[in-house]
């Protein structure tokens, strides 16, 4: 299975080539200078997180079958 989401870093959220904060641009209007201002408002951060943890787990229970 293709994972929809990065694996854990040191980023807040792993949304995979997030086009989240261009979405936020054009809602908002407001032009976002950096990622943590764009996260702040995001509001699929803890979806996709939910998310990543769920595919974490898939590769370990696909790990301890090999």
């Amino acid at each position: 299975m293709r994972r929809l989401t990065r694996h854990i870093d040191d980023y807040p959220c792993r949304i995979a080539n997030c086009l989240a904060e261009d979405w936020i641009e054009d809602l908002t209007g407001v032009i976002v200078y950096n990622w943590e201002e764009a996260c702040s408002q995001c509001p699929f951060e803890k979806y996709i997180n939910r998310l990543a943890e769920l595919e974490d787990e898939a590769e370990r229970m696909e790990d301890d079958r090999k």
